[in-house]
């Protein structure tokens, strides 16, 4: 997204370094012209990223998960590193 001289020159003033931004246009709420990202909403996308890592960790130790899926149905699901290809 391109920002004036002016937003520039705020974001600086402010701290707000272009990452912050993003997270804004990610996540933040609409509110007419505005987007806004507060820290009740905050709080719950970092709780839900502290979960979706813990899972992820949990991926890891299986050493991968494989599942099979044919016309959207699930027909099987294994460890990844138990079956390994020759």
């Amino acid at each position: 997204m391109q920002t004036t001289t002016h937003c520039q020159a705020r974001m600086s003033q402010r701290g707000l370094p272009i990452r912050l931004i993003n997270l804004v246009l990610e996540y933040g709420n609409d509110n007419g012209d505005k987007l806004i990202l507060n820290k009740k909403t905050t709080q719950k996308i970092i709780d839900e990223i502290d979960i979706k890592r813990k899972d992820l960790i949990k991926v890891m130790d299986k050493g991968g998960i494989t599942i099979v899926v044919d016309n959207d149905l699930l027909v099987t699901a294994y460890n990844t590193n138990r079956h390994k290809r020759n």
